[in-house]
């Protein structure tokens, strides 16, 4: 499947991570490329990525360091909106996505209603498969 792009996204909980390893086996099995990114609220840095926040681009970098261990292509984006869910259906267009990894906590319908679950508010926008990691 030459040309599959899959994106992961993180908010560097440990939930999150194994979303990031799910992902990554998933696009190696694939021979696809990883695009990994983090949603934030808020106006990009004008400096750039090294002006981004020392806890995104740690969580940057931590995608990158396990997807280099497998050998998986990868680029990383931290994506700026104004909203968290609206970042990651951006990024997805964007990067022309064939699919999105993402992680749940899982609190069930009502949690969900409650809170608001960002990967809920995904999944009612997307145009485009969906991997729940849980």
């Amino acid at each position: 499947m030459a040309g599959v792009k899959v994106l992961v996204t993180t908010d560097g909980s440990n939930l999150s991570d194994k979303a990031i390893d799910t992902a990554i086996d998933l696009t190696k099995q694939l021979g696809g490329e990883l695009i990994g990114m983090t949603s934030v609220v808020g106006e990009a840095p004008t400096g750039g990525f090294e002006a981004e926040d020392a806890a995104v681009r740690d969580r940057l970098a931590a995608i990158s360091r396990k997807a280099a261990e497998k050998g998986v292509p990868c680029e990383v984006v931290a994506e700026h909106a104004d909203a968290i869910w609206k970042g990651v259906l951006a990024c997805a267009v964007r990067h022309d996505v064939s699919f999105i990894v993402m992680a749940s906590r899982g609190l069930g319908s009502i949690g969900s209603f409650l809170l608001g679950s960002e990967t809920q508010k995904v999944l009612h926008q997307v145009d485009r498969p969906v991997l729940i990691v849980r």
